[in-house]
């Protein structure tokens, strides 16, 4: 993405920031795996507006080709690199693999930056990006960290599942970017023809459901400020179909771990009774009460947000006790959309999963209580991995003898083709819905 920003501000400071920004999102902890918007932008506040876009765009093909630096360090040298020198090397791997500028100023611009970070280091930077251009297709056939762009354990656990290929395949390109339309219908084909200049393809189970191309700041995109749209991927835009069967006037829903606000505007184009949005995070929530002031002319039901850590008590007195339907889009270690957050594998380990499969049981076990007889609990993550997904619900059905399994799409692997120009395709995800049987 090259842009203005390029004019403005040389390749090597945008490199730079992004070094940051790769740093931030590898070091950040938090118990959601994929963390938050704002963690991602922490370091954007020293990044000149007009930059922003081109610097994300570095440090995502930066994280992409982490596997591939490491490999190409681990042949090349039996020196130690420092952590930032690291995420500069991957930085400048992720611009020469797909031709960002010509070869000579990627590599030329990659050594400036390097004078910022060790500047005893430059000959260092320059003989390992020479070399890594004689060696690239060599590398990337014959390295499993390069193959699948992930530590050793994460490979291994992907081969167990049976889930190698179709990783490889899908989850290490950039994602397809996805609206759904929330206007009214009868706004929608001057909604389209506005888009004309753009491409763009309708989901073929959903005609609220759009993949557009290119990818491009909301704010551009024709409608925002009428509220007419807003960007989710198709996977996570399943629940509407899992909705329709709902006695909506006589329902009360919670969404468990609602922030920032996704599933929750799904439920909310139903007319419920009521919409309750908990998440222990009040700056995810701030994100969810500002969207829906943008949205709010088209929604049925305005959810009342509630800030809470599920399973702690006291529960929350300004919020009912029970609920007919309860949406837990559960804490997950985020495999289905590495492609998104290509960090992922990087910053979690096999005990950090394990604590994530046992926060998704006590979380199940513990919302089942507030869900009224005859009540329905949808259980969604953003995981292919099947511990968090098929594996924990039989676990739960074994332990809970009030509970039927209904229908539900089950695990969603991520996909990716191309319709024309247009990229089409969905993230990895895993559905199941499961009703409380009257005693």
């Amino acid at each position: 993405m090259k842009g203005d920003a390029e004019h403005q501000s040389p390749l090597w400071q945008l490199m730079l920031w992004a070094v940051a920004g790769v740093v931030h999102r590898l070091s950040t902890q938090t118990k959601h795996p994929v963390g938050s918007r704002e963690e991602a932008e922490k370091p954007f506040l020293e990044v000149p507006e007009h930059a922003r876009a081109a610097v994300l765009d570095l440090e995502a093909y930066g994280l992409r080709s982490l596997g591939l630096t490491q490999t190409h360090l681990a042949r090349f040298s039996t020196r130690a690199t420092a952590e930032s020198l690291r995420y500069l090397l991957a930085i400048s791997l992720g611009a020469l693999r797909r031709s960002y500028r010509p070869n000579y100023v990627v590599v030329d611009q990659t050594v400036k930056a390097c004078e910022h970070l060790s500047s005893h280091s430059k000959g260092f930077v320059n003989a390992f990006l020479r070399s890594f251009l004689f060696v690239e297709q060599a590398l990337e056939k014959d390295s499993d960290e390069a193959l699948f762009n992930a530590p050793q354990w994460w490979r291994r656990h992907l081969v167990r599942a049976g889930l190698a290929d179709i990783y490889r395949k899908t989850c290490l390109l950039p994602p397809p970017f996805c609206l759904r339309y929330t206007g009214p219908d009868i706004l929608k084909k001057t909604w389209l023809k506005e888009l004309s200049g753009l491409g763009f393809r309708m989901h073929w189970q959903d005609e609220k459901t759009f993949w557009l191309t290119p990818a491009r700041s909301v704010h551009k995109i024709p409608g925002y400020s009428q509220g007419l749209f807003r960007v989710q991927d198709a996977s996570a835009q399943r629940l509407a179909g899992l909705l329709e069967s709902e006695k909506v006037q006589t329902t009360d829903v919670l969404d468990a771990c609602a922030a920032p606000g996704g599933k929750t505007f799904l439920l909310a184009e139903h007319g419920f009774r009521s919409l309750w949005a908990m998440d222990r995070s009040e700056q995810r929530l701030d994100r969810l009460r500002a969207e829906t002031i943008r949205l709010v002319p088209w929604l049925k039901v305005s959810p009342s947000v509630v800030v809470h850590s599920l399973g702690e008590a006291p529960w929350p007195e300004s919020c009912p006790k029970q609920f007919d339907l309860i949406v837990l889009d559960a804490p997950c270690s985020g495999s289905g959309v590495v492609r998104r957050h290509p960090e992922i594998p990087w910053r979690q380990t096999p005990r950090s999963l394990s604590e994530l499969i046992e926060t998704q049981a006590r979380l199940l076990t513990s919302l089942w209580e507030r869900l009224r007889p005859g009540g329905k609990l949808i259980y969604i993550t953003c995981s292919i991995f099947p511990e968090e997904g098929e594996e924990q619900i039989k676990k739960f059905l074994l332990a809970q003898k009030n509970c039927q399994r209904l229908s539900a799409p089950g695990v969603i692997l991520p996909s990716h083709q191309e319709y024309g120009d247009v990229p089409i395709g969905e993230d990895g995800f895993f559905y199941a819905r499961l009703a409380k049987v009257p005693s």
